[in-house]
């Protein structure tokens, strides 16, 4: 069997050494991120936002538009006058 040497390098050297690969790889991977991708990511909000105005806005003109609404309006205040 191989016995590993833990005398060749200290700890403090051993510390030292894998900052500066952590330094190294964070250096590679480290890259601005593509335009495309930011101008997608921000069209997609908008997007998402505008599908939700729009969604809501058709909501209320269906709630105002809805035949039970005109329904309740008239009887509403018929109903109550007759039950008193």
């Amino acid at each position: 069997m191989k016995e590993i040497e833990s005398d060749s390098q200290t700890p403090e050297q051993l510390m030292l050494l894998l900052d500066a690969q952590l330094a190294a790889q964070r250096a590679r991977r480290k890259k601005p991120p593509e335009r495309n991708r930011v101008v997608f990511l921000v069209f997609s909000v908008l997007f998402i936002i505008a599908a939700t105005a729009a969604a809501f806005m058709m909501l209320e003109w269906m709630v105002a538009n809805s035949p039970l609404e005109g329904h309740r309006a008239t009887q509403s205040g018929t109903a109550s006058e007759r039950k008193f």
